[in-house]
């Protein structure tokens, strides 16, 4: 399981262009690759309705 703050990570990662850490587990990449195509499928979505600056991020966790 990714933590809240690894997947953080790992989007920020996949929206910015910077390449994945080579000691990620199947589970981290798998994500990554998502969060990569889920960003370029945002970007396209938001072209064709006149949205400019899309973003794409996950809640984070409050511990109380």
């Amino acid at each position: 399981m990714i933590t809240n703050k690894r997947s953080q990570e790992l989007l920020m990662r996949a929206t910015t262009g910077k390449s994945l850490d080579k000691d990620a587990t199947e589970e981290e990449k798998k994500f990554y690759e998502k969060c990569k195509h889920y960003y370029e499928v945002m970007h396209e979505t938001a072209k064709k309705h006149g949205i400019k600056n899309p973003i794409l991020e996950i809640p984070m966790e409050v511990d109380f």
